[in-house]
């Protein structure tokens, strides 16, 4: 699929505000799964064949507990905006995907991007 047509595919979904509940990078790197809940359950996105994953996440949030002791209803990730790009690097053709996800921001450089709900 093209970038348009994947950005398209990420439009129809509604996703502003959606509570983000999962966030995992496998494989030493080579894939990423972000899973977020809607009205209808869990939407799951998944990056495969990655060759960039930059986790930024803001010095403004004060983290005074581990992320992981936290409920759901804890969880402070909500997905704002996600941008599909493409990029051509040493020979490989590859899927930009920016997510603002505040407190945290996403980059990430990949060979396929798959939407599963």
């Amino acid at each position: 699929m093209n970038v348009r047509g994947i950005q398209a595919e990420f439009e129809k979904l509604h996703y502003f505000d959606a509570w983000v509940t999962k966030l995992v990078c496998d494989y030493f790197g080579d894939e990423v799964y972000l899973t977020y809940k809607n009205e209808n359950g869990d939407v799951d996105f998944q990056f495969s064949g990655c060759y960039r994953i930059d986790f930024k996440h803001s010095m403004g949030y004060v983290k005074e507990k581990p992320i992981k002791t936290f409920i759901y209803e804890q969880l402070p990730y909500f997905l704002h905006d996600i941008e599909i790009g493409e990029v051509e690097k040493e020979g490989l053709k590859l899927y930009t995907c920016n997510i603002i996800m505040p407190p945290m921001e996403l980059e990430i450089w990949c060979k396929d991007i798959k939407i599963e709900s």
